[in-house]
C-alpha cells in the first residue's frame, strides 16, 4: 500500500469535489428560490427525483459510456461524476435554507448598486455557513470513503485513492489483516479529526435548517 500516494489522491479528489459541489449547489439553490421561473420548478423536481435513483442502476451504462469515450482512468471524470451525484442533495439543502433568508437584505444591496453576483457572494453566502459546514462533513465522508465509483473509474495503481489502496492487502488466497487494519485506521483518522472540529457547526446547521 502506497499510503502517501493514496492519501494525496484522496485529498485532491475530495477537496476539489466538495468545493465544486458546494459552489454549484449554493448558486443553483439560490437561483431556484429567487427566480420564479416555471423551468426552475421542473428542474428542481428532476433533481429531487434523481436522489431516489440508486447509483447501481446506472453504474454499468455509465462506465460503458465513458469507456467508449476513452474518459476512464482520469480524476476529472471522477470529479464530474461526483458533481452530478452530489449537487441534487446540496441544492435541496440550500433551497430550504435560503427560503428563510429575508429578501429585504438583497433589495437594500441592489439599491446601493450591488450586482446580483456580488450580493450572493458577500451577503447570502456568509449566512449559509451552517449549511456549508454540514454539507462539507457529509460530502467529505461520502467521497473520502467511497470505494465503488473510484474502482470503476480509476484503473491504474498511481491513481488509486486510500480505500482502493487498502485492497492491495487482499490476494487470491490470503489477507494480511494486520497491515489492512492499520491502513483502515490511518484512512479514518483524517475525517475523524474533521468531524471533531466541526461537530458543533454540524448540529447548528441541521437544527437551523429544520427550523427554517
Amino acid at each position: 500500500m502506497d499510503f502517501m500516494q493514496g492519501f494525496l489522491n484522496s485529498f485532491v479528489i475530495t477537496a476539489v469535489a466538495v468545493f465544486i459541489i458546494l459552489i454549484f449547489s449554493s448558486m443553483t439553490g439560490y437561483l431556484f428560490v429567487r427566480f420564479k421561473w416555471k423551468l426552475n420548478a421542473i428542474l428542481f423536481f428532476i433533481m429531487l427525483a434523481s436522489m431516489a435513483l440508486p447509483f447501481q442502476v446506472i453504474m454499468i451504462p455509465l462506465v460503458m459510456l465513458y469507456g467508449k469515450l476513452d474518459l476512464l482512468n482520469m480524476k476529472t471524470t471522477l470529479l464530474f461524476m461526483y458533481l452530478g451525484f452530489g449537487v441534487p442533495f446540496g441544492v435541496f439543502t440550500f433551497h430550504g435554507f435560503i427560503k428563510g433568508i429575508p429578501y429585504e437584505l438583497e433589495e437594500s444591496a441592489f439599491i446601493e448598486g450591488s450586482s446580483r453576483l456580488r450580493t450572493f457572494f458577500q451577503i447570502i453566502l456568509p449566512l449559509l455557513r451552517p449549511v456549508f459546514v454540514t454539507l462539507i462533513v457529509l460530502d467529505v465522508l461520502w467521497i473520502w470513503n467511497d470505494y465503488l465509483l473510484p474502482s470503476l473509474v480509476l484503473l491504474s495503481p498511481e491513481q488509486r485513492t486510500l480505500p482502493l489502496s487498502t485492497f492491495s492487502f487482499f490476494s487470491s488466497y490470503s489477507v494480511d489483516y494486520g497491515p489492512l487494519m492499520a491502513g483502515l485506521v490511518m484512512t479514518i483518522i483524517p475525517v475523524l479529526i474533521l468531524y471533531l472540529f466541526l461537530q458543533k457547526q454540524i448540529v447548528k446547521g441541521i437544527t437551523e435548517g429544520a427550523l427554517k
